[in-house]
């Protein structure tokens, strides 16, 4: 679910205070975006690890 930052406080399924971080569906809050209560917030992008690196496997001597 995307999250969104509140601007002004307001009552949704509870009271939301200036600063809060709200998650809910965009088409739900569309109209507090448009009024300027909320504003999307960019997911944060997390670099995938770098891979493990395999070690070779040993020779056998035969």
């Amino acid at each position: 679910m995307p999250k969104f930052r509140v601007l002004r406080q307001h009552l949704g399924e509870r009271m939301y205070r200036e600063g809060e971080m709200r998650d809910a569906a965009a088409s739900e809050v569309a109209h507090l975006v448009a009024a300027g209560v909320l504003e999307p917030v960019a997911p944060e992008i997390i670099p995938a690890p770098d891979p493990k690196r395999r070690r070779a496997r040993k020779e056998t001597g035969e």
